[in-house]
Order: C-alpha cells, then structure tokens, then sequence
C-alpha cells in the first residue's frame, strides 16, 4: 500500500465519521477502503479518494468532472482520465465495480464531503442489494 493512500485516508476518515459513524479502514496491498456496515464505499488507491457510484449518483461526478475539465481546458491528461475510468487510479478493477474520484471541491468542504460520503453509502447498499436479490 502506498503511503499516501494511507495518509489521505487517515485525513478524510474523522469527516467520513462524523457524518456516518463507525467507517472502518481496510487495508489492502496498493489500497485502503472505506467500510461501514460491511459495505465498502470509498477507496484510496494511490493517494487518491473515490467513492462509489450508480446509476443515481453518477451524474454528480460527471457534471463535476465537466466542470473541471472546464477550469483547465489545457491539462490534456486530467481531461483523459476524467473520460476514461479505466485509467484512473486503481484501474479496471475499480472502474468495473463503478468507483469514481471524489471532485476537489468536495474535499475542500466537510459538510459536501459528509453528503458526498452518504451518497456513496447509499449507492453501495442498493448495489449490494441489487447483488444480492438476482
């Protein structure tokens, strides 16, 4: 595990708790995740924070990936990784099971963070549920 997936986690877990109560660390060899309930719900993979997503919450993070692309039309690689999930930190394994990076502006507030946090919680328990009633 890279230390500073470890540091960044150890930094966002005191507002995830807050917000959600007893979230966990669980690390693993290049990653840390997010757990409460025993549902997973963030990772830090590379020092950089993503939560899960579906079919409701996925259209936050576009907008917030257009946004920035928006700001910085010349950072060529950031607009890339924005595009493809695959080449985001973590790569196809994580993409596959619908994780997206937390926007910068969501870590610069702890109430957007906490919601943020929720929302990634919620979407993690209905596709566990979806998982679990096919």
């Amino acid at each position: 595990m890279t230390t500073d997936s470890l540091r960044v986690a150890e930094a966002v877990l005191p507002l995830i708790r807050s917000a959600l109560g007893g979230v966990e660390l669980h690390r693993t060899g290049d990653s840390v995740g997010l757990v409460l309930k025993g549902t997973l719900f963030g990772v830090v993979s590379d020092g950089v924070l993503m939560f899960r997503v579906d079919a409701r919450t996925r259209g936050a993070y576009d907008a917030a990936e257009r946004a920035e692309r928006l700001d910085d039309p010349d950072d060529r690689a950031n607009t890339e990784a924005a595009r493809d999930p695959f080449d985001m930190p973590g790569g196809a394994a994580l993409a596959t099971v619908s994780f997206r990076r937390v926007p910068a502006f969501v870590l610069d507030d702890e109430d957007t963070m906490a919601e943020w946090g929720r929302t990634a919680w919620e979407a993690a328990k209905r596709s566990r549920a979806a998982t679990t009633t096919r």
